[in-house]
């Protein structure tokens, strides 16, 4: 305390002095009634940086003062900060560190102190104006000794309140270093250090709501161009193509596996350069669609990308991206909002694209359904309307029947999951106009023309059972096939032998060709039904009369004699041990007293068995 003077009271003249300076002596309860005032008035923040500014310049006020003294070190000078703190009654002070670097010169090159504050003002009256604070509270005491050390050292010192009474903390406790020493951890404070008037303030948020403007306008401006694109009828090249021409970013329009659709600003070169760019990158990523759900940019090797979801009935169905160079400088807050613009134009194309196809579908579904009725008068009438939904229906055509059943059992009564098979049905063959799709008695039916002389039905449907087993794999799809038909007006009759097919399908043979039946299809349209069930009664004997109860014996005769009477093929198509079959086989054959192994005798009882359940006669499922 010697270093400094003691009060100078003048009572007739009213003054205080302290330092040869004028003070201002006030209760603490003043200063709460402030801090209350200004919260009230010009709101938190604004409250903070003003406390914080005016304890800098009472501490950088101070350390020019204590400068003029002459006292022997850096390390004496800060010491007698707190001494005036505690002088002017702010809070008592006890420093439990303080280190300084110096450099060459002997000025200061870092500082570092921590220590505690006991009965701070600040916390107190914080206290009795507000109650408890969830941070801390001591901006003036953090501005006073953030100036004052500052001031003693030439550079910025920012010291930070790590601990607080009025946060409920036993005592307010600091920290304080060389701003070059934080590490970045204080630089969200150093806003309050800059003397922002609240004209300033104004103009900023001015400046910024009219750059938000002009954006909205710039957004909203492509946008429309964009709809009226939709309205003519355009498609999305000519979207990107708009894109491009604005904002100058080279633009790519995706599906959802990340397929090209249409691209615009980039040469065929640097378009398949970014395209393999993305796909590494993708490679490199688990779950990818997880990472596109928002907006997000993206780094790669040769490019950046800030892509966006185009969605479609709360599905993901592609994505927009925007393109920029690597040494680029990347997105902007306009281009987000242009680029989820550009997604909303897609989605909106897209469904339009997706109810026209869909309503061609159901117009082309509907026509086949009358075909098959009978509804048309003469082969004629038929090839026209065939000609107004863009297919010749001179050429040679299969008619293709479809059973599906789920292993899920709710999802059989769940209409939505019908409508994604029909959807899936619908997808596969938009490529191909030759195809009628419809459905019928809880089958799907397909009218399918092969496009090519090297083209085999068989091979176009197995690759299509195959697409739908692995899009619903909780599924079972079967199939029947009818003959080339060459003539429309018998459509029914071809009809008639898919679905003959169909009834002999196995999930050993999933897909069945009416011709592969040989004489089977022709016991089954000789229409002669009581001459079958007479030749079944006569050859099958008890195992018909009681087939209800036989059914397990049934279907082991009927796959094992399909199996060439092979034993261990049929143990394992029926997940038999071989002893459980022959016992089932030797019952089989007292039933029948017959050797069902004998050529001539097991041929016809196979043909039987084949009629018999197509005829609905028996069933094995």
């Amino acid at each position: 305390m010697l270093l400094h003077e003691p009060f100078n009271v003048n009572e007739d003249e009213g003054s205080l002095y302290l330092e040869n300076e004028r003070m201002i002596l006030t209760s603490s309860s003043v200063f709460g009634t402030l801090r209350k005032d200004l919260i009230e008035n010009i709101g938190m923040d604004r409250m903070k940086g003003f406390l914080i500014r005016y304890g800098w310049n009472l501490g950088m006020n101070d350390a020019k003062k204590m400068l003029q003294k002459n006292l022997p070190s850096i390390k004496d000078i800060l010491r007698q900060g707190p001494v005036l703190h505690m002088m002017k009654g702010y809070t008592k002070v006890k420093t439990s560190h303080l280190h300084v670097d110096y450099d060459s010169s002997g000025s200061a090159k870092s500082v570092h102190v921590e220590g505690s504050w006991f009965s701070s003002y600040e916390a107190e009256e914080h206290l009795r104006q507000f109650g408890q604070s969830k941070l801390p509270v001591c901006y003036t005491l953090i501005g006073y000794a953030s100036g004052y050390y500052s001031g003693i050292c030439g550079h910025t010192v920012i010291f930070k309140e790590i601990a607080c009474k009025a946060t409920g903390d036993e005592t307010c406790r600091y920290v304080g270093k060389s701003l070059h020493e934080w590490g970045g951890m204080v630089d969200d404070e150093l806003q309050y250090y800059e003397n922002k008037t609240i004209v300033k303030e104004l103009e900023q948020t001015y400046e910024k709501l009219l750059e938000e403007r002009n954006n909205l306008s710039t957004t909203l401006s492509i946008h429309k161009r964009l709809s009226e694109e939709l309205i003519r009828g355009n498609n999305l090249q000519s979207v990107v193509d708009i894109v491009f021409e604005t904002t100058k970013h080279p633009i790519i329009i995706e599906d959802v596996e990340f397929t090209p659709i249409s691209f615009a600003g980039l040469s065929s070169d640097r378009f398949e350069e970014v395209v393999s760019d993305f796909k590494n990158e993708l490679q490199n990523r688990d779950h990818r669609n997880d990472y596109f759900h928002q907006t997000t940019k993206f780094s790669h090797a040769h490019h950046h990308r800030l892509v966006t979801s185009i969605v479609l009935e709360n599905k993901i169905v592609g994505y927009c991206s925007f393109i920029y160079e690597k040494e680029a400088k990347g997105p902007t807050e306009v281009d987000q909002m242009i680029l989820e613009r550009v997604a909303t134009i897609c989605s909106l194309y897209m469904l339009n694209e997706k109810n026209s196809f869909e309503a061609l579908e159901r117009m082309k579904g509907y026509f086949l359904e009358q075909i098959l009725n009978g509804h048309f008068s003469s082969k004629g009438e038929i090839l026209k309307r065939g000609r107004y939904v863009n297919i010749n229906l001179e050429r040679p055509y299969y008619l293709i029947s479809i059973k599906y059943s789920s292993y899920n059992e709710t999802l059989e009564n769940d209409l939505h999951f019908h409508e994604q098979i029909m959807e899936s049905v619908f997808t596969y063959f938009k490529d191909r106009s030759n195809v009628l799709i419809g459905q019928r008695n809880g089958n799907i039916v397909v009218l399918m023309q092969i496009d090519s002389k090297g083209e085999n039905i068989t091979h176009v449907s197995n690759r299509f059972i195959n697409s739908l087993e692995k899009r619903f794999i909780d599924c079972t799809f079967k199939m029947g096939i009818s003959t080339l038909a060459k003539d429309i007006g018998r459509a029914s009759e071809f009809y008639e032998e898919s679905i003959t097919a169909l009834q002999m399908a196995a999930s050993s043979n999933k897909m069945i060709l009416f011709e592969d039946l040989g004489v089977v299809g022709m016991l089954i349209h000789s229409k002669n039904n009581i001459a079958i069930k007479q030749k079944a009664k006569h050859l099958l004997g008890p195992l018909y009369e009681n087939k209800t109860d036989n059914t397990e014996l049934i279907k082991t005769l009927y796959v094992f004699l399909s199996n060439s009477c092979n034993l261990e093929k049929t143990m394992d198509d029926l997940s038999l041990s071989m002893s459980g079959l022959r016992y089932r086989i030797k019952k089989i054959e007292s039933l029948l007293g017959q050797e069902v192994r004998n050529p001539a005798y097991g041929y016809q009882l196979f043909i039987t068995l084949q009629v018999l359940i197509v005829e609905g006669e028996i069933k094995l499922d």
